[in-house]
């Protein structure tokens, strides 16, 4: 039965199983497609990336020049290889390196180096659903866990190999960790919480802004001001984790964060990336709304109604049905807010206000603040357990279970029958509240951006189509196109290019690139062969003719 569950071992042990349960689920999930998702546009330099990063263990490992592994112009070569395109700190891509080499033989060389995501995914659900459990009950963990495995835009990079899935976790990982500790004082919780910010500052420069958010709940909650100093511990140790794990700091320590922080600040001059929203391309600086939009049009309107109804329950200075549980590591004294719920409305109007800043990128829809999403889900769940609540306790005895279900089966149903139907195509994932992917193209959204739509099935059907040794303009770069080939997706003698026109035009449906003779092709030419999602183009093959096209220009 969905309902209170106390702090005894019978309610840790179903706790523990939901838990796990919701980490399988997601690990099943993921893997049953993780093939199917096209290889995105980072996926192949962080493969190579994690290629050296093999090789370099292998030294290490085996000699015999171990010392020369360990020098400082060996790490540069291998762990900074490629800076302009893989800037990032390496924690994300030691772990592909680790999945890749224990899995790739048998799951294939993407598949492999994905598997790292889809671990992260899986711990951040068992570990998110946990933590809701621990506050409010079985109805809190299934509401969170729920919650999370139906936004397919997360699901999307569970199946991807890059930054965002493993410093969603990280960032996650490092705020309960924190945050446990602040409210009990166990070292345990402390430690989870400097591994977790360790690992984010060696990921992404996000992570070097986790203080931020953190420093603002523990000014706003009682007892976490109690321990500041043990939090100053937990920062200290996050910092000695980062340097550990990321060999670019060994020698120069002071001197690589310098550097990562100036490249990091100057990213609209670096690497200028511009969005297309509202049917309008910015250059970089976008609206200040984008991000709170790009949010509620990306979640089920499910997941937003429990979000809201979680914020109403848990803000209010009052102790009542599905408040935390008394003794759990978020347990709230009567007249506190919920701490959970507290460090989650944190958590999400942070991300809002830095992506409102104009020196902030915005590009690639949710991906720049995926970190906010777990929190989005915890609110999601303390608003399904007050939702129960309220059932168990106006529904009759005899019906509150199947009152619960019913509950539960109309909210997570159709968000769970989205979820699945927008596979392989996670990325380009529309909710209801503006009309799914049909809905979001006609208000001129962006329909998909990191070549995650080019699945193997359209490949392998380009490769069938094209004639031997033809020319193919790619649009909106050809490097990624060749390296499909060196790894035997695409023919290789096919002939790729980013001049316009040739005899055949593979054009993907990133807007926010898109030339005037890319709109006219898109707009009103049909393709031979596409890629479409809910009736929206995310990518098409079409046969080049000069003369319908300079009809195509003069006509109105």
């Amino acid at each position: 039965m969905i309902g209170a569950m106390g702090p005894g071992r019978r309610g840790r042990t179903l706790l523990a199983l939901l838990s796990a349960g919701f980490a399988v689920v997601s690990l099943s999930w993921c893997l049953h497609d993780l093939g199917r998702v096209g290889v995105t546009w980072d996926e192949p330099m962080y493969m190579a990336a994690a290629d050296r990063i093999q090789g370099w263990a292998g030294r290490v490992v085996e000699g015999p020049d171990r010392a020369g592994a360990l020098g400082d112009s060996t790490i540069q070569a291998v762990f900074d290889w490629k800076h302009y395109w893989n800037p990032h700190p390496p924690a994300f891509r030691e772990a592909m390196a680790l999945t890749g080499w224990l899995t790739g033989p048998v799951l294939g060389r993407v598949e492999g180096y994905r598997l790292a995501s889809v671990v992260w995914m899986a711990l951040l659900a068992g570990l998110l659903a946990w933590c809701a459990g621990r506050a409010w009950g079985v109805a809190g963990c299934v509401g969170a866990g729920a919650a999370l495995l139906t936004m397919p835009r997360l699901l999307g990079h569970a199946h991807v190999a890059a930054t965002d899935m493993p410093l969603t976790f990280f960032w996650f990982l490092g705020t309960v960790g924190a945050l446990g500790y602040a409210r009990t004082g166990r070292r345990a919780w402390l430690a989870a919480g400097a591994v977790g910010l360790g690992l984010a500052l060696a990921t992404k420069f996000t992570g070097y802004l986790w203080p931020a958010p953190a420093v603002a709940w523990v000014i706003l909650d009682r007892r976490a001001r109690r321990r500041w100093r043990g939090l100053l511990v937990l920062a200290t140790l996050g910092v000695v984790v980062a340097w550990l794990v990321n060999p670019l700091a060994w020698h120069h320590p002071i001197g690589y964060v310098q550097h990562l922080v100036h490249d990091s600040l100057d990213r609209s001059s670096v690497i200028p990336i511009s969005t297309y929203y509202v049917g309008r391309i910015y250059g970089f600086v976008v609206p200040w709304h984008e991000a709170i939009v790009m949010t509620l049009i990306t979640l089920p309107i499910a997941t937003l109604a429990l979000g809201g109804m979680g914020i109403g329950a848990g803000l209010r200075r009052r102790a009542g049905e599905g408040q935390c549980l008394h003794g759990s590591e978020w347990g709230g004294e009567r007249g506190e807010r919920d701490p959970l719920v507290l460090a989650s409305v944190i958590e999400v109007a942070f991300f809002w206000a830095l992506l409102a800043l104009p020196s902030s990128p915005n590009h690639d829809g949710v991906r720049l603040f995926l970190p906010m999403f777990p929190f989005v889900a915890l609110l999601a769940g303390r608003g399904f357990s007050f939702g129960v609540g309220r059932l168990r306790s106006g529904v009759p005895a005899r019906w509150r279970t199947a009152a619960v279900t019913a509950f539960g089966l109309l909210l997570f149903g159709p968000a769970t029958v989205q979820a699945a139907s927008a596979s392989p195509f996670y990325l380009a994932y529309y909710g209801e509240s503006i009309g799914g992917a049909r809905g979001a193209a006609r208000r001129g959204m962006e329909a998909t951006y990191w070549y995650d739509a080019l699945s193997p099935d359209f490949l392998e059907r380009v490769n069938r189509l094209l004639p031997r040794g033809a020319t193919v303009s790619t649009f909106p770069q050809s490097d990624h196109f060749v390296e499909l080939q060196d790894w035997g997706v695409l023919r290789s003698d096919l002939h790729f290019t980013e001049s316009f026109p040739a005899p055949y035009v593979l054009l993907y449906a990133r807007k926010a690139l898109f030339h005037p003779e890319q709109w006219t092709l898109y707009r009103r030419v049909k393709p031979v062969i596409a890629v479409r999602y809910q009736g929206v183009e995310l990518a098409g093959l079409y046969v080049w003719s000069r003369k319908a096209f300079e009809k195509l220009e003069t006509e109105p």
